[in-house]
């Protein structure tokens, strides 16, 4: 299980005390989002309060109430063992995890659980022998809510409409392609969008999934929600342990924590599917229009992406894996989970 507990976070780069083995202590679970996010109350304390039990309590956890390192540095954490176990997002880490950030091109997605097993077991069969994650152990990745384009002013029905159109959007691969669709695009964090949303100097805005623009409370600005076909973006997220908590953990406990892992955390991600859906809905009854892109977008979308899946297929090749196999794996995968 999971217990909240106060703490003084530790100066960036600081080592912790040698600890007791994991039997005897709880291990330091870091959490950059609060409590009532849906990420670590649907998804992360379910699985922690399941570890404990496989493992009869040997294996626990204890979260500080406020976050031990900036979210950014969370692996970095890990690995200096200032944390024992975290979750990153890994668009935070693109300059040296290259391949999970496949989830990223347009039009790859098919929903939060789908797409999340799909990602792990392309992880085992094509990414695990690159090594990107040598500094900690790797227990699971994850696709989030898929990323979406909002008109605020006027439809978007196709390319024309998309041509010298002010977007807000978050850095990276939604902002490139809406670059490279025509659009003009004010790229920022997503914890900035509400305030250049709601001023009115964007015409629509793009990079989160209808749930997000909930919470972001920008949802109110849209007209229309248009849908890509597997959509502008998927975010993904790894969940890790340090290697010296792991090494601590019995053989028999780690087994039961690696069964708990991988594809079986993948599959808790059907919670946001579950949202999302929800969010749609409730959309829908506030008379916001959900509607298909048209061919002209969908086709100028897979036009401005083909440079960012070469540049991703290029990096694939550096690590030393069938870039386009695992590609087609990942669809055929997301397909049946």
């Amino acid at each position: 299980m999971i217990r909240r507990r106060h703490l003084l976070a530790t100066a960036a780069g600081a080592a912790l005390p040698a600890f007791a083995p994991a039997a005897d202590r709880p291990l330091l679970f870091n959490s950059f989002l609060p409590s009532s996010h849906p990420l670590f109350g649907r998804v992360l304390k379910p699985w922690a309060d399941e570890v404990a039990k496989a493992t009869s309590g040997r294996v626990s956890f204890d979260t500080p109430a406020g976050s031990v390192a900036p979210p950014p540095q969370q692996m970095d954490a890990a690995a200096k063992g200032i944390i024992d176990v975290g979750y990153q997002f890994l668009g935070n880490l693109s300059d040296r995890i290259k391949l999970p950030q496949m989830t990223n091109l347009p039009l790859l997605h098919t929903g939060a659980r789908a797409s999340s097993v799909a990602l792990w077991r392309t992880h085992a069969r094509y990414f695990a022998s690159a090594a990107e994650f040598r500094d900690v152990h790797l227990l699971g990745l994850w696709v989030m809510y898929p990323a979406t384009v909002f008109a605020m002013k006027r439809p978007i029905a196709g390319t024309e409409d998309l041509k010298g159109l002010k977007v807000w959007s978050t850095p990276g691969f939604p902002s490139r392609v809406l670059e490279g669709i025509g659009a003009s695009v004010v790229a920022t964090p997503a914890v900035r969008s509400y305030e250049i949303i709601s001023a009115g100097t964007v015409d629509a805005f793009a990079s989160y999934a209808v749930s997000d623009a909930a919470a972001f409370n920008t949802l109110q600005y849209a007209k229309q929600v248009l849908d890509l076909p597997g959509h502008l973006q998927a975010p993904s997220f790894a969940l890790f342990i340090s290697k010296r908590a792991w090494s601590r953990i019995s053989p028999q406990d780690q087994q039961a924590v690696t069964a708990l892992s991988g594809e079986a955390l993948a599959a808790r991600l059907s919670a946001f599917d579950e949202i999302e859906a929800k969010a749609r809905q409730a959309a829908l009854a506030q008379g916001i229009r959900i509607e298909p892109a048209g061919a002209s977008v969908v086709d100028a979308v897979r036009r401005a992406a083909a440079p960012l899946e070469q540049a991703w297929l290029a990096d694939a090749a550096r690590l030393g894996v069938d870039g386009k196999a695992a590609l087609a794996f990942y669809r055929q995968e997301a397909s049946k989970a």
